[in-house]
């Protein structure tokens, strides 16, 4: 099969699959998941494994400041946990962005960055800010434990009108924004990002009486290095149950073009 053919297939079954080096094969890529043209993309080797097992052993330190969570922990404070106070979320940041620099030998935004900018169809990528002073945390590390169910479906629509969210809803297009993670320890077994065809009914707002075992899924399980991304504000979507020892680790946040459409800045 030759190549403009693979991309056709992959094309045709929404779910894009490439290794990182080829992203400039794919320059309005960004664009194309976010206007449903394709569900998701799956980079692979944005960090190399040896690079993950590196974060991973320098996360074996921080275990005093990470955040409980039903699923695991976090490290890193996520918006939506923050909730109304803003104030710790910003400091939480800036401490965060500090740690990034020591927990990857490269800088992660520039990696993050440098990727997303050769699919983002010649918009700037950037680290959402407040008000052009305060920046948002880029990312979220995420640790997923054996035997809590996984993470539950859900959409991110679905949180939208949270007071959380009322600047960037100022600054950029949340409606149907993106998620993005990179995995930095995978599951023996599960935590697969699973995702659910709702087809027509894709918009509505999800309820937990909405039988998904009578949709189409979609599981996408990628590597240690590998990047996801997706359209976790239109496509509800879950993370698999884990299973055996090891511990499932991710790092990422959330993508959303301005309302300018000048740039796609990014958040957790």
């Amino acid at each position: 099969m030759n190549t403009k053919t693979a991309k056709l297939e992959l094309i045709t079954k929404k779910w894009l699959t490439f290794d990182s080096e080829l992203a400039s094969d794919y320059p309005d890529g960004i664009n194309k998941v976010y206007q449903g043209e394709i569900d998701g993309m799956l980079l692979k080797g944005v960090f190399s494994k040896a690079e993950m097992l590196e974060v991973k052993q320098k996360l074996e330190n921080e275990k005093d400041e990470l955040e409980t969570v039903r699923y695991g922990t976090t490290l890193g404070c996520v918006l939506m946990a923050a909730g109304s106070d803003l104030e710790r979320y910003f400091l939480s940041a800036d401490s965060f962005r500090s740690k990034l620099n020591k927990l990857f030998n490269t800088s992660f935004e520039a990696r993050v960055e440098g990727i997303l900018n050769k699919m983002s169809g010649g918009r700037k990528v950037e680290v959402a800010r407040e008000n052009d002073e305060r920046l948002y945390t880029p990312a979220t590390v995420r640790f997923v434990y054996p035997n809590r169910g996984g993470m539950t479906a859900h959409k991110n629509n679905d949180f939208l009108d949270k007071p959380y969210y009322n600047h960037l809803n100022k600054i950029a297009k949340m409606l149907n924004a993106l998620s993005y993670f990179i995995v930095i320890e995978k599951a023996e077994v599960g935590g697969d990002l699973l995702l659910y065809d709702l087809s027509e009914n894709q918009s509505m707002t999800f309820t937990k009486d909405l039988d998904l075992e009578s949709y189409s899924k979609t599981y996408i399980t990628p590597d240690v290095g590998d990047m996801i991304v997706f359209h976790g504000g239109n496509i509800v979507h879950q993370i698999t149950d884990v299973k055996g020892d090891t511990t499932r680790i991710t790092i990422g946040g959330f993508l959303a073009m301005s309302k300018d459409e000048q740039k796609f800045l990014y958040w957790s």
